[in-house]
């Protein structure tokens, strides 16, 4: 994890060194051999400085307390967690968007010991496991007003939100200076208990996004979580669940239709619907709600609903391979345990598993939708 500008000149010399190995007009293989030397002094210096890191610093648990909450939002107790909502900003939903041209920076606290939380993060990881890839996600910058009002997105990167939000309930003591060096709370609530506007949290806040998916002939389709997922591994999750991208902005001309794509990306991806033979199966999405994930430093959560224009037998729901880590099974509700659902039984009631969070937010969104829509 670089950290400064001779970790990253040393990098340089250890590639070129590695390239002139086998181009004789850079250099003899001893010239090779000293730049690769130099290159690697700044590695080792910068690694040695991660491990004091990890040594100097304890995560203490420091769990979040419920906030205090204005207007029409609510406070959504689920055995998982919490999530705040507001009817009001879920009846408008759809707004223009536009998209900053700066990348988002960790405030400093958090940028300071941001090398630990990977490492360890890394450390952590099975030996079967692929490490977290540092990709970009899309940040919302400000909060949904009920008015439908324009909204500000951004560029983010992956592990700022692993060392900004996903440390949410815990703070990093310094054994060294004997206090705490970074505490993620003091960006959710303010002293006085409310939740922090997103615009002043400082936060990574990048959108997460879940869909459940419904087929022609009424089953649901969902994913059992795997270990490897980073929120919630072991649960039963929505059919598609994750990140925005920037590439879901495309062509969009209004947030709920940029988080429509994503939602329809991430189902195709955990359904094993991205191949070649099912790309072809057409899938309309609803975005249905928002909320705010208090467990996940209060980051911004979108849920829709997805109609797979098939049944489940014309469903080739085979895990990618690539996907493997993270989905452990497909859980295929049937029609009449769908039924059930829709009727405000509760999901732990049919012995598949526990649900996440976001799944009781799109389970309890989805049953207002269909209620709406009988009267």
């Amino acid at each position: 994890m670089p950290k400064s500008w001779p970790t990253a000149l040393g990098s340089a010399f250890a590639v070129i060194a590695v390239i002139s190995l086998g181009v004789e007009s850079l250099g003899t293989p001893i010239v090779a051999a000293a730049l690769a030397v130099l290159g690697l002094v700044p590695l080792v210096g910068d690694w040695r400085e991660v491990r004091e890191d990890l040594h100097d610093l304890n995560d203490v648990k420091q769990p979040i307390p419920d906030v205090a909450v204005d207007g029409d939002w609510e406070l959504m107790r689920y055995p998982q967690g919490r999530m705040i909502v507001s009817p009001s900003v879920d009846r408008n939903l759809d707004r223009p968007f536009v998209v900053s041209s700066r990348t988002y920076k960790l405030p400093p606290d958090l940028a300071a010991v941001k090398p630990a939380v990977i490492a360890l993060a890394r450390s952590k990881r099975s030996r079967a496991a692929s490490q977290p890839f540092d990709g970009f996600n899309v940040r919302l910058c400000e909060d949904l007003d009920a008015a439908g009002s324009e909204v500000r997105l951004q560029p983010a990167r992956y592990f700022d939100t692993m060392a900004s939000n996903y440390l949410a309930g815990q703070a990093w003591w310094s054994k060294r200076l004997h206090r705490v060096v970074a505490d993620v709370t003091r960006n959710i609530m303010t002293d006085s208990g409310k939740l922090i506007p997103l615009a002043h949290s400082g936060l990574a806040n990048q959108i997460g996004i879940s869909t459940i998916a419904l087929t022609t002939d009424g089953s649901m389709l969902l994913v059992h979580q795997g270990p490897a997922a980073r929120s919630s591994g072991g649960l039963v999750a929505p059919s598609g669940s994750g990140s925005l991208e920037p590439a879901d902005l495309a062509g969009c001309s209004s947030l709920v239709e940029a988080i429509a794509a994503g939602m329809e990306r991430e189902l195709r991806e955990e359904l094993g619907l991205g191949r070649a033979e099912m790309r072809g199966v057409v899938i309309d999405t609803e975005v249905v709600g928002f909320g705010r994930w208090l467990e996940k430093g209060a980051k911004p959560e979108f849920v829709g609903i997805s109609w797979i224009h098939a049944t489940e037998r014309d469903l080739d729901t085979r895990i990618d391979l690539s996907e493997r880590q993270f989905v452990a099974d497909h859980l295929h509700i049937p029609p009449q345990q769908v039924d059930r659902l829709l009727a405000g039984e509760r999901f732990e009631n049919l012995g598949v598993g526990l649900p996440s969070v976001p799944l009781e937010l799109c389970l309890a969104r989805w049953r207002e939708r269909e209620q709406s829509v009988s009267r």
